[in-house]
């Protein structure tokens, strides 16, 4: 928030500039016009006669910082809304009196007028309706395009008068003639000269455009106005006529769009749900707030503001208080239940044919009824609704995706707000209404990362990783760290694994939009954006209070809106259109699930064996495309801080990695699922054949946003690895080893506490058939091997968390003493390994018991009928074994002499003596006497 500024004290400092010497007080904001600039109202005196007081009307303009007087009353008048025109000659402002009725009421008298603009120069001002209103009125310029106005020479302004009528009003501007006649002529107008022109009252003409409304809103940047007003309701076809001549009115919202040349549309009709809302024939006294910015007409019957982006973003806020059961008479006597009231608000959000719901109950009734929450638009994604000291909701409602992931947290301002109103927009700043004091709505980042640290809901914390990773352009690295460490804190937590994989997938989308053209980003919305579920109700909790958020799906959105070809102006292109668009352009469209690669990438690595494949049968082959991916992605790593690195090595000695198949069936399946959703204009068939068989297919970008996609996920794959690593205590700055080393190095703590963090980064990352960075798994696997005892350590193995590559194998194989019981260790990870690598090893181990295993194996496959090789037998170097009493050994021999015969014979019988190994035979029968004894 900024620091102690105020509207109204800049505007003070803005005069003294100007060089007035008056005192300003008791300012008001009347209104907001196109360009941004802001009327506003204020009594000014001198200071050696406070007595005489006067009210004065100017326009700030924002982007030349001045504060500009357009009109002086003769004394105090209380002006509660103004506006003026393009060329600041004509000026509308309202004035609202209390008048004391013959009952002894005093009721509010609502009066607006028109005045000129000229500088020295007393004018009488033109009082629009001469009867007076006590319903609320306003008055309210069109700005057009100053050609258009030069060319016309017209100014037109809308009259609204709550229950009545809308007026539109033409005023003609000519000008000064020397004679009775006006000057027919085509120069310009100069305004700044009184002489050069007048305002013809006989020319104001004036037409009613709709009539009793109940509610209304301007739009000054697109130059519309909303209205709701009461509609028949349509009978259904089973519906029964009771006879009754009353008819059943529905609520309306409808949007009228003033032009510079053509005539006024409704291009907007909503039919809305909302509670029973009084009439002026009611019987009912209106109770007004006089809302300027943006200019309301309503009562305090019905809370609803518009929301509007040019680029053709339209959101419908309504909030209301209720309570939904009704009370006993016993419940009625206690003040706590007669005094709680729910609060509940909804946002639709037409462009993406939705509404927000949200409910926080346990509302204090004295608290309730000076509720005031200000929905406003947030950056380009998220729309902001706060509420002084309850709440603050982020709701991700932007064009970029579908609304999937709110926040909800406490207020980013401690300071005691009444109703904060946007004023500027490009500095996210708002005013109180109450003080005027200005606040910034740019959310801190450290109030979310505190937001994230209290709150215990994961549907929440979800959202806050989507927020800081899919909308800030994937640093993962800057701006996950801190996050990162608070889940960490405690890493066992059942929300830890759901946490990481949203970074992944949150990530992995926005670091894929770098890059791509925008054709290619057409296919942008067919990625996988987020792990929330859209369709599950949020559930979170600010302080004491419980919120709920919930969706639901409007039906036929697109007819709520006139299309192109129904608009007068078919090829103009302003919000209506863009909404149209996005309306048909936003239809369902499936997003690729990581499910669908985890399934296959299941029933792929049952078949993966490692060292049975080579490079040119692998998907790293130059003739696959996911070639592409490995450029990708060291175009990436190029670019990274010298800092940016790994505990361990990013090489692999096995012939055909892990990576390598997952990313190839991630690039596989995200091409088909591409290919399948993004063109519809064509037949199924033939365009499928085209895709497949052509070298251009009929989606031309298909293939790069594919590759780009998949060299996210191993980019930020490798950027969670590391920021766990650092989260962990790993200096890697400091550290000189790397591998296997840099593990035992650490300390029994530290080595337990990196093993636990990577175990769930390894769970996420799995789970989402993302891939690891080159070298995880054999660091992983001796991680474990140091951290874990020997049995935990094998039931890892045994449920395949932990992969025996033959590089980390070869280590752990030669750490284990050869011992009674690390023999016993060998053997159950040699039977764990499959039958290759297990040979491997054994032709590495120099004891008997790899001899005595050797031997077997041999006999078996000469015995079975199998080819037997002798490579990597008879080449064995001979163990260094000396028994401890060769007499006695070879007594025992001689005694197994006989059936050793028969066996050798039998072996004989079964292959040529070329394929026998005796050596190897002998070598198993020693070792086997010896093993007997020992």
């Amino acid at each position: 928030m900024l620091k102690q500024e105020n509207l109204a004290a800049n505007f003070c400092g803005l005069l003294a500039v100007a060089g007035s010497r008056e005192i300003a007080i008791e300012w008001r904001i009347l209104g907001k016009e196109q360009d941004g600039s802001l009327l506003a109202s204020w009594v000014a005196f001198d200071p050696k006669d406070r007595a005489d007081q006067k009210s004065r009307v100017g326009i700030y303009s924002p982007k030349d910082k001045t504060l500009q007087v357009l009109y002086s009353f003769a004394g105090r008048e209380n002006v509660i809304q103004a506006s003026v025109n393009l060329t600041k000659t004509l000026l509308l402002y309202t004035i609202k009196e209390q008048k004391q009725e013959e009952s002894g009421r005093k009721t509010d008298i609502y009066r607006s007028f028109l005045i000129e603009l000229k500088e020295n120069v007393e004018v009488e001002p033109f009082l629009l309706m001469e009867v007076d209103r006590s319903h609320q009125m306003m008055a309210q310029f069109l700005w057009q395009n100053l050609a258009t106005f030069e060319k016309s020479q017209q100014d037109k302004f809308i009259v609204l008068i709550h229950h009545e009528q809308v007026l539109l009003y033409t005023a003609t501007l000519k000008k000064q003639s020397l004679g009775s006649n006006p000057l027919e002529g085509t120069s310009k107008l100069d305004y700044t000269d009184p002489t050069a022109w007048y305002w013809d009252k006989s020319c104001l003409k004036k037409e009613t455009i709709t009539k009793g409304f109940v509610w209304a809103q301007w739009d000054p940047s697109v130059q519309a106005l909303y209205y709701i007003h009461m509609k028949p309701a349509p009978k259904t076809l089973f519906e029964k006529d009771d006879g009754s001549t009353e008819k059943k009115m529905n609520p309306t919202l409808s949007a009228f769009q003033f032009h510079d040349e053509l005539r006024t549309e409704t291009v907007l009709n909503i039919p809305l749900n909302l509670p029973k809302i009084p009439t002026s024939s009611s019987g009912t006294e209106d109770i007004y707030e006089d809302d300027t910015v943006p200019l309301r007409i309503h009562d305090s019957s019905l809370n609803l503001i518009i929301v509007s982006d040019p680029i053709g973003m339209l959101y419908v806020c309504h909030y209301y208080l209720y309570q939904p059961i009704k009370q006993s008479d016993e419940e009625a006597s206690t003040s706590q239940n007669i005094c709680d009231v729910h609060f509940a608000y909804s946002v639709t959000i037409l462009h993406h044919g939705c509404v927000i719901h949200c409910i926080i109950p346990g509302i204090p009734w004295e608290k309730a009824k000076t509720m005031k929450p200000t929905f406003t638009l947030h950056g380009d994604h998220h729309m902001l609704v706060f509420q002084g000291g309850l709440f603050m909701h982020l709701l991700d409602v932007g064009v970029s995706h579908e609304p999937c992931c709110h926040i909800v947290c406490a207020p980013f301002t401690r300071q005691p707000v009444t109703h904060l109103v946007p004023c500027f927009a490009t500095n996210n700043i708002c005013y109180d209404s109450a003080t005027l004091d200005l606040i910034s709505i740019t959310i801190p980042k450290g109030h979310l990362i505190e937001a994230f640290r209290n709150d215990t809901s994961v549907d929440n914390r979800l959202a806050i990783v989507h927020y800081f990773l899919a909308h800030s352009n994937g640093e993962i690295v800057e701006i996950f760290s801190e996050i990162l460490s608070i889940i960490m804190e405690r890493p066992l937590h059942l929300d830890t694994v759901p946490l990481l994989k949203e970074a992944l997938v949150s990530g992995a989308y926005a670091s894929s939009k770098k890059g791509l053209s925008q054709d290619q980003l057409a296919l942008f919305r067919l990625l996988p954006l987020t792990t929330c579920n859209t369709s599950k109700p949020i559930q979170a909790k600010v302080s004491n209070l419980n919120v709920g958020l919930s969706h639901e799906t409007l039906y036929n959105t697109s007819m709520m809106l006139l299309s192109p070809q129904q608009r007068l102006s078919p090829y103009r292109k302003d919000i209506w259109t863009c909404l149209w668009e996005r309306l048909n352009d936003n239809k369902e469209r499936a997003r690729f699930t990581q499910e669908q690669v985890t399934e296959k990438l299941m029933y792929s690595l049952t078949c993966y064996q490692p060292e049975a494949l080579s490079r040119c049968s692998t998907p790293m082959s130059p003739v696959n495309p996911i070639m592409n991916v490995a450029a990708e992605f060291s175009a990436v790593n190029s670019r990274r801080m010298q800092n940016d690195m790994l505990p361990f090595v990013e090489t692999e000695v096995c012939t055909a990695s892990k990576q390598e198949l997952v990313l190839n069936i991630n690039l596989r399946e995200l091409s088909m699922h591409l290919v399948k959703h993004s063109v519809k204009e064509v037949s199924g068939f033939r365009w499928l054949k085209n895709a497949f068989y052509d070298s251009n297919p009929a989606p031309s970008h298909v293939h790069a946003v594919a590759t780009r996609y998949v060299a996210a996920q191993l980019e930020q794959s490798r950027a969670l690895c590391m920021l766990l690593c650092k989260t962990a205590g790993l200096d890697l700055v400091l550290e000189t080893e790397r591998g296997f080393a840099l593990v035992d190095q650490l300390s029994s703590p530290q080595q337990l506490k990196l093993f636990t963090m990577l175990e769930r980064y390894c769970l996420a990352t799995e789970s989402l058939a993302f891939p690891f960075p080159l070298g995880f798994s054999s660091f992983f696997t001796y991680l474990g091997y140091r951290a874990l005892s020997f049995n935990n350590f094998m039931q890892y193995v045994e449920h395949h968390v932990l992969e025996l590559q033959i590089d980390v194998i070869k280590v752990i194989i030669a750490d284990i003493d050869d011992t009674s019981e690390g023999i016993q260790r060998k053997l159950s990870l040699l039977m764990m390994l499959p039958r290759s690598r297990a040979r491997r090893l054994l032709n590495n181990w120099n004891h008997p018991v790899s001899t005595m295993l050797k031997g077997r194996e041999h006999a078996l496959n000469i015995l079975s009928g199998n080819s037997v090789h002798l490579r990597g037998y008879s080449q064995i170097k001979k163990r260094e074994y000396k028994p401890k009493d060769l007499g006695e050994q070879m007594s025992a021999v001689q005694k197994m002499q006989e059936p050793l015969d028969c066996f050798l014979d039998l072996l004989t019988a079964k292959a040529s003596l070329n394929e026998l190994d005796f050596n190897l035979l002998i070598e198993t029968t020693l070792s086997s006497v010896d093993d007997f004894e020992l």
